[in-house]
């Protein structure tokens, strides 16, 4: 097996499933944004890309999760949820691995994603309509570039998702 990417919006849920996941499979699992701290000097991920910016931070992603996949077979990576916007980490993904995108609905994440505060990617004059234009056009590339796509429905109990979602990975023969 090679690797697996979960992909999805902010907050819905790939670094849990994907830990969880992880666990029932056996399958080394590790999260996007913990490598890209191994890169910084005591900084956060949200405050380098503040003061990076979207550009010079997506490079900084794709350097960190390229080098992860260089030094390793089988895994589960969670990706943040702007990977989307970055072409060159999809079509690496895409070249290294299975995309498996992990999708809830749109009226179910802007209150989950407000709950930890408002991202620098919404508009917060237009909080309803930028991350509608946001989910939109990101739920359309992890589509285009998915695998496999799975609904995880409400989420209600993580552990079911979960067992659910490793049930769909070995009936698609992922792992």
């Amino acid at each position: 097996m090679a690797g697996l990417f979960f992909v999805g919006i902010k907050h819905s849920g790939k670094t849990t499933q994907a830990r969880l996941v992880s666990k029932l499979t056996g399958i080394m699992f590790r999260d996007a944004d913990d490598l890209v701290l191994e890169t910084l000097s005591g900084e956060s991920v949200r405050d380098a890309y503040r003061r990076e910016g979207k550009e010079a931070f997506m490079k900084r992603e794709l350097e960190a999760v390229s080098s992860f996949i260089s030094g390793n077979g089988s895994f589960i990576l969670s990706l943040g949820g702007g990977a989307a916007d970055n072409t060159p980490l999809m079509d690496l993904m895409k070249r290294s691995g299975r995309i498996v995108y992990l999708m809830r609905k749109e009226e179910e994440m802007l209150p989950v994603i407000l709950r930890h505060g408002i991202p620098a990617f919404l508009d917060k004059d237009d909080l309803e309509g930028s991350f509608h234009r946001v989910y939109e056009r990101r739920d359309r590339i992890y589509r285009e570039y998915a695998d496999l796509v799975i609904d995880l429905g409400s989420y209600g109990d993580k552990e079911e998702t979960a067992r659910r979602t490793a049930a769909l990975l070995r009936e698609a023969r992922y792992v």
